[in-house]
């Protein structure tokens, strides 16, 4: 892993500032001998402290929970991947939280990490994971993959949403949720409707917010809870009369609307819609995208321990509520993922209004150039930030993605404003990470998603924080459902 915008010529260094990556876990006793992967970051503000949480799909101490061959993975009851960690010094250094355990009647905490901090109570912090309830736990233990059947079907029967009041240092299980409605054709239904993914959200009136992709039914659920003291309950679907198949995003904007996106199935393939509760009902959804390719693959063209290396991704797909531009019309920022006549992925982009009123796409924002020789680029997992402005402290839009070229086992990380230059919509991208190398799993898992925040500022400039899963201590095995090593890396840059 190269740090590398601090080494680039004088012109640039206006355009990147000077990054710094390093390990969050992986350098220490206690999550060095196990994988890490797949982020959810927030900040958190408790007794004069500026806190940082991280959670991750954590694998640390389950031994005697989750047992791998070459083939094979079993899992048994008890497992947990509801791992995270902190740090009170803006990312210098991060303290290990530890996990939490499965709750009374649920059999396995299983990762998918969304987190968020209460809008009206900043020292309080909600972390969700997916969860197997003991109703679907089968007496031998889960092998392989949680889902099967049809793929509707799965293990998991729900999720389950952990509190810390104390900014994200400690948790505890707060509330598991979950939807048992009976669906004819999905005979697991009335144990819990599968969900995957998961995003939450919080705004100014301390209302909190958790949505997944119901894959038994199709659609997005959101939960709801008044404050950071109440219970979650669930709120009417945002894209009704639709099929959704991609993880949801949710975010919520300073008049507390909450905006929710997802891929869903249109007569000729997969869109992104995006949806806005306000007033306690959603509006209208609205189609931002042409076809996309939902979930998809990256061959990097070579072999490493003997398999050929691939990433599987996750929703390709970020947005974010911030200040708008002097027409009004792009309040809201998408960036999304799509595919050439050649397969290879790029960034284009989308602007709409608050309202979701006017939406149009904006080719100033799209990312499709070529490597070195002109050689095919693969774009994947981008991630857009917004700060809305304060007294003294200028708006700001950032954003980032990994990005492949190459028959090479690495991956290199790029941030750019998503703004404009003399009117004219524009997005210039610069490397903050080069050459991180890739050790995922046979399947291709390297953690489907991460996360970037802003963590505060350096005068009147912005600190963004990306998250990256990190092989940079090597890559000794990889087999059908595990590779090592895999933990969590950040990257802070100041612009």
């Amino acid at each position: 892993m190269k740090n590398v915008s601090c080494l680039l010529p004088a012109g640039l260094i206006l355009l990147a500032g000077c990054t710094n990556s390093h390990l969050v876990t992986g350098n220490d006793g206690q999550t060095s001998g196990a994988t890490q992967s797949e982020t959810s970051a927030t900040k958190s503000y408790v007794g004069g402290t500026n806190r940082l949480t991280v959670s991750y799909n954590d694998e640390t101490n389950e031994g005697q929970f989750i047992s791998y061959t070459a083939s094979d993975r079993v899992l048994s009851k008890g497992a947990s991947l509801m791992g995270w960690s902190y740090s009170d010094n803006a990312g210098a250094s991060w303290t290990y939280g530890g996990k939490l355990s499965p709750p009374k009647n649920w059999s396995v905490l299983w990762g998918d990490p969304a987190i968020t901090t209460s809008g009206a109570a900043y020292n309080t912090v909600f972390l969700s994971n997916l969860a197997v309830p003991d109703s679907k736990f089968p007496a031998g233990g889960i092998h392989g993959y949680v889902y099967y059947g049809d793929g509707k079907e799965s293990y998991i029967g729900g999720a389950c949403i952990a509190r810390s009041t104390d900014g994200g240092k400690t948790f505890s299980i707060y509330q598991c949720v979950d939807n048992k409605q009976p669906i004819a054709d999905v005979p697991d239904s009335s144990q819990g409707h599968f969900y995957d993914g998961g995003s939450m959200a919080s705004n100014g009136a301390g209302e909190i917010f958790a949505a997944y992709v119901d894959v038994a039914a199709g659609n997005i659920d959101v939960w709801r809870s008044p404050s950071a003291n109440s219970q979650f309950a669930p709120i009417a679907n945002p894209f009704p009369n639709s099929y959704a198949i991609s993880h949801p995003i949710l975010r919520t904007s300073r008049d507390n609307s909450l905006y929710v996106a997802a891929n869903l199935v249109g007569p000729s393939g997969y869109q992104l819609w995006i949806n806005r509760y306000a007033n306690g009902a959603w509006g209208n959804p609205v189609q931002i995208t042409p076809n996309m390719v939902v979930y998809p693959g990256i061959d990097f063209g070579t072999t490493l321990q003997g398999s050929e290396l691939t990433i599987r991704t996750g929703q390709q797909f970020s947005y974010d509520i911030g200040a708008a531009s002097e027409g009004g019309n792009d309040a809201v920022r998408i960036l999304f993922v799509l595919a050439d006549q050649k397969g290879h992925l790029f960034i284009d982009a989308a602007a709409c209004n608050a309202n979701l009123t006017t939406c149009g796409e904006v080719p100033g924002w799209r990312f499709q150039g070529g490597g070195p020789g002109n050689s095919a680029v693969d774009t994947f997992n981008p991630m857009v930030v917004a700060w809305p402005g304060f007294i003294g402290l200028p708006p700001s839009w950032q954003a980032s993605w990994a990005y492949h070229y190459g028959n090479v086992s690495t991956v290199n990380l790029s941030r750019a404003s998503v703004g404009y230059v003399n009117g004219n919509p524009l997005m210039i991208p610069v490397d903050i990470i080069q050459s991180t190398p890739v050790c995922s799993d046979i399947r291709g898992y390297w953690g489907d998603y991460d996360d970037m925040i802003m963590t505060g500022f350096q005068g009147t400039n912005g600190i963004w924080m990306r998250f990256l899963t990190d092989s940079t201590l090597g890559c000794s095995k990889r087999w059908e459902y595990t590779a090592t090593t895999q933990h969590v890396q950040q990257s802070n840059y100041v612009y």
